[in-house]
Formats: structure tokens, C-alpha cells, sequence
């Protein structure tokens, strides 16, 4: 690994070093004094040796405003593309390529919706909101010597955020990370397509829980003859992102303070979706990652209490289908058609002209099917994040001083759901589902409603004194990882379509293990690779005979191996493709239609996995213990040893006959991409990779794949590791997949991926004398007089 990283990170800093005369004018202004409007007071940025700024202001409006400044210094570029993204004005700067993710904002209207909430938000949130973009408003204006290349190669200009852009984009999040709308969607293609007892026998949330819907015949015999069409033009999969999270008591460390630890997993992205900040005023401090485009911080410490999350996959989105006038701007509600709002919406794409798009908006929501692959109807999409409700959660942690205040802040939050775990000083750690959650009149969220039966879905939200949490449990830990969560028999309905949990029984299994946690032995478990289900299916596979050269060779590997899905393990290979290509052959024979989107066909390049492919492998797992094979599938022994086989003979055609050169890692490397990477001669510039790492979707340091292709792009990765113990905030410990900067030139573009790719963390300081020992530039800002 390390010879990969030395390389390709060597070939970066020559050319860097060879154009130093050009980097110092397209860098931005981190040294000296700069006068600014919008300040209240004088305010001191300084950054340490990776480019973290640590803010000193004397006011709660200059910290966010130096926030802002500081994330648009940095990640100008991505900015920019994230606002035309939410806003779907894309393909005005990069053509046709946009135009669809462009359609897709305008059909769902994050923007629309973000204008529509902006009167529901708290005077205080929205202070911190404007005060953050007056800040990035001050860093486009004053903080950047030059436009950055990127503008540079697109020949255009960077543009101010405002606040609805800050609200659409985690609507956006909402939506490309929601657990369960795509859900809907592939029950009803296998319903449709290959029955009941196709569905019940695949889906991956358990026959228990599904009461299957009747559907009008004419709603089958369309779909059924829009299918081959469709499979023809089914592009790239990929998969939904997971996360890690736990806190340990006091009483399980070795130092008697708790432990918190935080890994969001996200898609392999240069910049990181993340932005480390530190920040103190007279009233408050916080320290973490926020997230890009918005002044929360997701994972941090306030020098009180400390927090991190996961993607908590409540339901809060469900669709329904809909009869459309025929006027072309009505819908079916019972007997009547009720006119639709409607939204014309002009899309320009650069060197294209303009082009038009009609939006019909029913009171469930918005119609977005036109923009989806494999949806031959009209399909309205109804989201509690669409709603014009209040926000707050994460934008007020920097005060948190009580898990009584976190629940309180969580109160509103109508976005993504999330798992927040906690811990302060007073050594109380918690757990909160934080979310708001639908109370549904007549469903359960599983499959699209018929609108015209069900024009009012839902009654009301959950009231958030009844999510779930946990305070101080008696096992002295808290963990998540997307998993079901255990919750009373009164609880609320949630929703079924969380992750496996193969990597909450492998933190959980280790946590319980010892007393004396550290915070290097909690960075440890952020890179463990155990496969807990090969550990459930080793005898059941080692059980088959070896009768060809070719099953010897696999069944030896498997059982020479420690079962760790280690980068340099060619074992560890035939497993990963052996179970992959099992669990499509289970979904071929159930669903012969429909296997596709079994195993994770996504709907829009956008979202262009579902968590069904995701959670393939524990289905298997299930099947191969608890029930026969399919009809026509022969007995499971057969269909193991075929695999097997076909497994070895796709390793020996790709990699060759040497074992070393299926070591995992290398037939299936990490490649760090940026959007403009896509540009075939500017790759060398804005990607990274290929480097080989290890892991799968189901293990605590993932490296998933899509269940599609194995061998294919690794789809997710941890995108920041975070640890912090509450008390000693100067030993916290970060890493990013990249760095703090978005300019490919800059050394802080990638100058954490070494340490992140070896396993490493760097320190994130918080103490002025800490700060001083690591400060590299030192900015200050005045008041323009």
C-alpha cells in the first residue's frame, strides 16, 4: 500500500512544487490583515499544518461569519457546484451532463421547498444562517487572489449562497440518503413483475412485516410491457451509505472520562463532503466537521459535551401513484380531478439552449417520476423534509451543555433522520432516533399508495417526546450503525428498511469485550475488517466437496483464512465475489424479472443505488440457513460449488493465474474522484487512486461494493474518522480521505489521505497552547471602517 500512496502522492507534490510561482496567486489569502463588511468585531483565523482554521471572535455573528469565509476560501469550486445541484442550474455550467440532475431538483423543488420553510425558522437559527453566508459572500469577494482553476476551465464565476440553498441542500441529502422511497419502489417492480412469493421470499425486511397491497391490473400489464425498455438503459450502480457511531462510559475507559467515536460513510469524493472548523467566541466554542454549505457541525465537542452521527433511516418519505387528468394538470382524488400547482421550469444548458419541463405538484407532493429510471407512471413524492417546518438540532449543538438540551435541539429536525449518540463532563452519554417521523392514516410506508384512494396520507408527526433514546445504560455503551434499533412495544412506527447489522454485532461484540478503552484502541475499531458473515457461513461453504482443481483451489483459500477482508487477502476476494455472485443468483431464481432491482438497480444517477443491494448478503445468509433453494435451483450445496467455480474462473480471466494478484485490494483499488475528473484530460489533476484497501458494506471499515459488480468501483468509504474523549479535547483524533482544501493545487487537497489511507489520524487541537504549537497562517479580519 504504502509504495501506491508514496507514488502517486510524490508525482502531486512535483507538480506542485514546479508550479509554486502559479499556486501562490490561485491560493487564498490566509496571511496578514483584510478590512470586511458585515463584521462586528476584530476576528483571528489560524491555521494549523493541515489547513483546519481555528476562529477567535468576540461574537457569536463573527464566528459564523468566519466560518463561512473559511469554507469558501477553501472549497470555492464545490460550493459552487452544490448550489447549481440543489437549485438545478448545473447544466448551465457544464452542458447536457447536468441537464439530468437538473430536471431531478426541479421535479423534487428542494429549492422551491427551501422558500417555502424559510418563514418557519427560529430568529436565532436564522441569524447563524445569515451571519455564515455574509461570511462566504465576504471570502468570494476579499478572500480569493484569482478565480480558482476550476472557473478558470469552465469560464465562469463563482456565485453567492443564500439561505434557501443552505436549507435545499440538506434536502437534497434528505432525499439521495432517505432509506426507504426507493424501497417502495423495488417491492413494487418485484410485486408486479414476478409476485408475491417472489417478494416474500427477497425482500430483505423479512416476510413478517409485508401486507402485500392490491394494485389495479392495468397498472401491472403497463409496467410488464415497460420493462424490457428499461433494462436496455440501466447505467452504473452504486449504494447506500452508512455510518458508524458508539460512546463508551467512564466506567469502561481507562482514563474514567467517556469516549465518543464517529465514522460517516459516504460515496468516494474529492473534496470530502466534510469541512473541519474550530471556532470560539466569550459565550461558546466548537470544534468538528461540519458539513460543506451549512454552519452544523455533524461531529464535534463544545468543551463540554461531544456528539457524532449516523443516518438513523426512519420512514419519512412515502410515494404515491397518481392519475393524471386529462387536462395534464389534474390528479384523481376519489371521484373528482383536483387541479395541481404548477411549477414551468426553464433549464438552460450551456451551449444547448433552454429547455422546458411542466411540474404537476399534488397536495402529496410533487409528481417526480419523469426523471426516474424503471417508473412508467406518475409517481408524487411526499417527505416530511419537503414540509415548511422548523429547523434547528444541529445548528444549536455549539450550546448543548445537557443530553436534555440534545433532545431538546433534536425537537426540530425535519431532515434526515439521525442516530446522535453523546457524552459530556458530567460523564453522561445517550442515544438519540432524532427526526421528525409521519403518522400515517393507512399504511405502512412499504409501497406506493394509490393517491386517488389516499389523498391525505397522513395525519399528522410523531410527537418527538416519543423517538426513541437511551441515557447511561447499565452495559455502559452506546452504539449505531444504521442498524433496526430495539425499541418498546409502544413505540411508534418507524419503518423497516435499515441496514444489517453485522457491523453493530461487531462493535457492540467488541466493546463488550474490555474495560479499559482507549482513545487509540477506539481508532482501532474504526478499522476492523472482520466478517462476521462469513463467520456464519464458513462451515456451511467448507461442507462442499472439492471435486474439480478449481473448488480445491478456492475452498483452501477459505480455509487458510482468518476471515478478516484485509486489502493484501486474495481469500478474502473469492469470498467477497463468491457471496455477491450467490445472492444474484438467489435473486435471478425468485425474481427472474426483477433480479436487477433486487440487488440494487437505482432509479437516477443521483441515487443510483437502493439499500436492497446493500443488504443482500445477510438475506443470503438467512436462506442458505433457514430455507431451500429455489425451484429449479437444485440443492444449495450444488449452486454453492457452480459459484465457487465460476468465482476461481473469473479471478483467473481478470487477474491471472498468480494468487497474489487477487489480493482484494488490488483487484479492487479506491479511486478518489472529483467532478471534473470525469474530463478524461484533467483525471491526473482532480483524482487520486488507484490505492488498495480492504473491507466490504458489512464490515466496521467498509469498502463496499455494489452487489452488482463486486469487482466494480468501491462505492463507499469511511468519509472522516473522528475520536474524542470528553475532557481531554486537545487528544481528539481526525482524518479525512483528501483535505481541508478543494483546490487540486493546494497541499491541503490531499494531505490527509496518506494518513487516512495508513490508518492514521491527526491531532485536532483545541487549547490556544496546542494551537500555537501546530499554527502554519495567521489571518486576521477587521470591521471595514
Amino acid at each position: 500500500m504504502m509504495t501506491a500512496v508514496s507514488g502517486v502522492a510524490s508525482g502531486h507534490i512535483l507538480a506542485r512544487l514546479l508550479l509554486r510561482p502559479i499556486l501562490s496567486l490561485l491560493s487564498p489569502i490566509t496571511r496578514g490583515q483584510l478590512e470586511l463588511p458585515g463584521l462586528e468585531r476584530r476576528v483571528s483565523i489560524v491555521r494549523d499544518r493541515w489547513g483546519i482554521p481555528h476562529v477567535r471572535a468576540a461574537t457569536s455573528h463573527d464566528a459564523w461569519f468566519a466560518l463561512g469565509f473559511c469554507q469558501v476560501q477553501d472549497r470555492t469550486f464545490q460550493l459552487e457546484f452544490l448550489r447549481r445541484l440543489v437549485r438545478g442550474e448545473l447544466a448551465a455550467l457544464v452542458g447536457p451532463a447536468g441537464l439530468p440532475f437538473d430536471r431531478l431538483a426541479r421535479r423534487v423543488g428542494f429549492r422551491r421547498a427551501s422558500l417555502r420553510q424559510l418563514p418557519t425558522i427560529a430568529g436565532d437559527v436564522r441569524d447563524q444562517v445569515e451571519a455564515f453566508l455574509a461570511g462566504m459572500r465576504a471570502g468570494l469577494e476579499y478572500g480569493l487572489r484569482v478565480r480558482p482553476i476550476e472557473f478558470l476551465f469552465l469560464r465562469a464565476d463563482p456565485r453567492p449562497w443564500d439561505a434557501a440553498d443552505v436549507l435545499a441542500l440538506v434536502k437534497f441529502l434528505s432525499f439521495v440518503l432517505a432509506s426507504n422511497w426507493t424501497s417502495e419502489l423495488v417491492r413494487l417492480r418485484v410485486l408486479l413483475e414476478d409476485g408475491a412469493e417472489s417478494l416474500r421470499a427477497l425482500d430483505p425486511a423479512g416476510a413478517d412485516v409485508i401486507d402485500l397491497p392490491a394494485f389495479p391490473t392495468e397498472l401491472r400489464s403497463e409496467w410488464v410491457e415497460h420493462v424490457s425498455a428499461e433494462l436496455n438503459r440501466l447505467r452504473s450502480f452504486g449504494s447506500t451509505a452508512a455510518s458508524n457511531n458508539w460512546v463508551v462510559a467512564g466506567s469502561r475507559t481507562q482514563s474514567g472520562r467517556p469516549l465518543l467515536a464517529n465514522d460517516p460513510h459516504w460515496s468516494p469524493l474529492l473534496p470530502s463532503f466534510w469541512y473541519l472548523a474550530h471556532l470560539s467566541t466569550p459565550e461558546w466554542s466548537i470544534a468538528g466537521a461540519t458539513l460543506i454549505g451549512t454552519p452544523a457541525f455533524l461531529a464535534g465537542h463544545n468543551g463540554y459535551a461531544a456528539w457524532g452521527v449516523t443516518a438513523g433511516l426512519s420512514d419519512n418519505t412515502d410515494l404515491a401513484i397518481e392519475m393524471v387528468g386529462p387536462d395534464g394538470r389534474s390528479v384523481r382524488e376519489k371521484d373528482d380531478f383536483v387541479p395541481c400547482r404548477v411549477h414551468q421550469e426553464s433549464i438552460a444548458v450551456r451551449g444547448h439552449g433552454t429547455v422546458n419541463d411542466l411540474v404537476l405538484e399534488t397536495r402529496r407532493g410533487p409528481i417526480v417520476s419523469p426523471v426516474l429510471r424503471g417508473v412508467p407512471w406518475a409517481v408524487s413524492l411526499r417527505a416530511v423534509w419537503l414540509d415548511p417546518l422548523p429547523v434547528r438540532g444541529l445548528l444549536s449543538m455549539h450550546r448543548a451543555r445537557s443530553f436534555d438540551d440534545c433532545r431538546a435541539f433534536f425537537a426540530d429536525w425535519p431532515h434526515l433522520p439521525l442516530n446522535v449518540v453523546y457524552a459530556d463532563c458530567s460523564n453522561q452519554i445517550g442515544w438519540l432516533l432524532a427526526g421528525t417521523v409521519p403518522q400515517r392514516r393507512c399504511s405502512t410506508g412499504l409501497f406506493p399508495l394509490l393517491g386517488w384512494e389516499n389523498p391525505d396520507p397522513w395525519i399528522g408527526y410523531v410527537s418527538p417526546d416519543r423517538m426513541p433514546c437511551r441515557v447511561d445504560p447499565p452495559e455502559g455503551f452506546l452504539a449505531t450503525a444504521n442498524n433496526r434499533p430495539t425499541l418498546p412495544d409502544n413505540a411508534p412506527w418507524l419503518g423497516v428498511d435499515y441496514l444489517d447489522s453485522y457491523r453493530i454485532a461487531r462493535v457492540t461484540e467488541v466493546l463488550g469485550s474490555r474495560t479499559d478503552w482507549r482513545i487509540e484502541d477506539m481508532l482501532v475499531l474504526q478499522l476492523d475488517t472482520a466478517s462476521l458473515s462469513w463467520r456464519e457461513l464458513r462451515d456451511i461453504v467448507l461442507a462442499v466437496e472439492p471435486t474439480t482443481s478449481r473448488l480445491q483451489r478456492a475452498l483452501q483459500l477459505l480455509r487458510e483464512w482468518n476471515g478478516t477482508v484485509d486489502a493484501a487477502d486474495p481469500a478474502a476476494t473469492v469470498f467477497e465475489i463468491f457471496v455477491h455472485r450467490l445472492a444474484q443468483e438467489l435473486a435471478r431464481a425468485y425474481a427472474p424479472r426483477s433480479w436487477r432491482w433486487v440487488i440494487g438497480a437505482g432509479f437516477h444517477d443521483l441515487v443510483d443505488g437502493t439499500s436492497w443491494g446493500v443488504r443482500r448478503i445477510a438475506h443470503l445468509v438467512r436462506a442458505l440457513h433457514d430455507s431451500s433453494p429455489p425451484p429449479r435451483c437444485g440443492s444449495w450445496p450444488a449452486m454453492i460449488t457452480e459459484v465457487l467455480e465460476q468465482v476461481i474462473e473469473e479471478l483467473e480471466r481478470v487477474a491471472g493465474d498468480e494468487v497474489a494478484d487477487w489480493a482484494w485490494g488490488k483487484v479492487r483499488p479506491l479511486h478518489l474522484r472529483h467532478p471534473l475528473g470525469a474530463v478524461g484530460g484533467l483525471r491526473w489533476l482532480f483524482d487520486r487512486g488507484p490505492f488498495p484497501i480492504g473491507g466490504d458494506e458489512n464490515t466496521v471499515n467498509p469498502g463496499g461494493v455494489s452487489a452488482h459488480d463486486p469487482l466494480g468501483p468501491v462505492q463507499f468509504i469511511a468519509s472522516l474518522r473522528f475520536v474524542v474523549e470528553v475532557g481531554s479535547w486537545d487528544r481528539a483524533r481526525v482524518s479525512l480521505p483528501g483535505g481541508q482544501s478543494g483546490h487540486p493545487f493546494s497541499f491541503h487537497y490531499d494531505d490527509l489521505l496518506a494518513y487516512w489511507l495508513r490508518g492514521e489520524t491527526i491531532p485536532f487541537v483545541w487549547s490556544e497552547d496546542a494551537i500555537a504549537r501546530v499554527a502554519r497562517d495567521h489571518l486576521v479580519l477587521v470591521p471595514a471602517r
